[in-house]
């Protein structure tokens, strides 16, 4: 039985990766076919989930050697290849987490309204969700370049509410990283830590946080919402 007491929030703000959808496997593999394509040795997976929540550049320096990092391009050509080999094979391995699709559904059922405030680029979060069939609920995806500031800055977030018409007390926002919780935290909203995602490989103990709630489980957002 849940600890949760349920706070009935009239929207949910999802991050998108490693919140919403466990994408890591198709991002791990686009970066480790740059690599091979440039030439360098592929990472292990246990290594890319320390910096996949970083974004190409950050994954990418962890295959390219010290010495060679002067020479790798990889704010050129080496990131241009990555993300279009990501776009072409987006939604190869990904997934949604355990529970995720029945939530939203029920979600929707409650009338509590579901929008995606995510530091992946707009293009990428729209074609990845598109795949999904609870794409039509969303009510909103901003990416990274959507608005002038991208998470840990409050903008995206505020931007949300305002478009959903909710007050920050009666929304949640939930996300894996660090960056989600000082975010939501900065926009006045309630901040959930998505501890099924990633960000703690990154960003280490989510206690350490100062988030409002700490989520084990899918279900434990269920029990927090419905």
């Amino acid at each position: 039985m849940s600890a949760f007491h349920c706070i009935q929030p009239q929207a949910v703000i999802f991050d998108l990766d490693g919140t919403l959808l466990d994408t890591a496997p198709d991002i791990i593999a686009a970066c480790n076919a740059t690599l091979e394509h440039f030439g360098y040795p592929q990472i292990s997976y246990d290594l890319a989930l320390t910096q996949v929540t970083s974004g190409m550049r950050a994954l990418l320096k962890l295959g390219v050697p010290d010495p060679a990092l002067h020479e790798a391009d990889i704010e050129g050509p080496m990131r241009d290849y990555f993300a279009q080999y990501y776009l072409d094979h987006i939604n190869v391995l990904t997934k949604p987490f355990d529970g995720m699709i029945e939530l939203l559904c029920d979600l929707e059922h409650a009338g509590i309204k579901v929008a995606v405030v995510t530091n992946k680029y707009e293009n990428m979060a729209q074609k990845l969700l598109a795949q999904y069939d609870f794409y039509p609920q969303l009510s909103l995806i901003l990416g990274c370049d959507s608005l002038e500031h991208s998470k840990p800055h409050p903008e995206p977030i505020l931007k949300a509410l305002e478009h959903l018409q909710v007050a920050p007390y009666d929304a949640v926002y939930v996300g894996d990283h660090l960056n989600d919780i000082k975010a939501a935290n900065c926009a006045k909203t309630r901040s959930a830590v998505a501890l099924w995602g990633y960000g703690t490989n990154e960003c280490g103990t989510a206690a350490h946080w100062h988030a409002h709630y700490l989520l084990p489980t899918v279900a434990d957002l269920r029990a927090l919402c419905l």
